[in-house]
């Protein structure tokens, strides 16, 4: 009996797929089939790796994260971000053109997701796909802004979706740490959820998510939290990133729960570096 329910929760987990939706509606939206872009043909990696301190001064920019970090710690992040440059690969379909700085942003997210585990790699996924704008999904049959699959091992993103959550880094929007919180359930959580504490964050979320659907009006949560436990799941990874001294403040137990599976508290970070400027 064990084993059939073991090959039976492979099946499902082999053929399983996360979509962004929220909800939006839009006309002009591509219509994509995954299979036809889940090989490599006109896949491609990172023209040139940037040096060290181009990096940095990258980071520096864009990502309010690496503010947060030690210098050790950015050094590390540095090296991440080195890694998962030369492993995955990129495609830009239906006229979008591949710029190097579209893979530095959604590979640096993937190291802030994962900074605090000593997993990082998301080897299951080392595929991506950026669309023009939003796209129908043949696979779930309706209008999404992202998609993460993981029987091809594939993430779909449209692109300006995905840089929007990036011109303001606390609307707690954020596509790419959101498809890549799916990624990352699927890579790790999904068949060994106990190992890495997802049982124990599941246990404190669902009491919040079953909240969420007795209530329309949720005090800190967006309504797309409420779409499933999955959803609940990557909505939390972004307010999480974008909000942690918000969601510290209302949802705290909750907090403390991804704090500990990701090992990360970013809202204390922010207290520490708040007292030392203050000094």
């Amino acid at each position: 009996m064990i084993v059939v329910f073991a090959i039976f929760a492979a099946i499902v987990l082999f053929s399983i797929a996360y979509a962004y939706s929220d909800g939006e509606d839009n006309a002009f939206a591509q219509t994509i089939d995954e299979n036809e872009i889940s090989g490599l043909d006109g896949y491609s990696k990172i023209s040139e790796i940037p040096a060290p301190e181009k990096l940095h001064a990258f980071l520096l920019k864009q990502f309010d994260y690496y503010l947060l970090l030690s210098d050790s710690e950015k050094s590390t992040f540095r090296t991440r971000l080195e890694f998962l440059l030369r492993s995955k690969w990129f495609i830009a379909k239906d006229g979008l053109h591949l710029h190097d700085v579209m893979i530095l942003f959604v590979c640096a997210s993937m190291v802030q997701l994962t900074f605090g585990l000593k997993n990082f790699e998301f080897p299951r996924f080392n595929k991506i796909a950026l669309f023009p704008d939003t796209f129908y999904s043949g696979m779930i049959e309706r209008e999404v802004k992202g998609l993460t699959v993981y029987q091809s091992g594939l993430v779909i993103m449209s692109w300006p979706h995905a840089f929007d959550g990036y011109k303001d880094p606390n609307d707690k929007i954020n596509l790419i740490l959101h498809e890549m919180a799916h990624a990352l359930y699927l890579d790790y959580f999904g068949n060994r959820r106990m190992l890495y504490g997802f049982d124990d964050w599941q246990e404190t979320a669902y009491q919040e998510f079953e909240n969420m659907e007795r209530n329309e009006n949720h005090p800190f949560l967006r309504a797309y939290a409420s779409t499933n436990i999955h959803e609940f799941w990557a909505v939390c990874i972004e307010h999480f990133f974008e909000a942690p001294q918000e969601f510290r403040k209302y949802l705290p137990k909750l907090y403390r729960s991804m704090s500990k599976i990701l090992n990360q508290d970013i809202a204390s970070r922010i207290d520490q570096l708040k007292a030392a400027t203050a000094v």
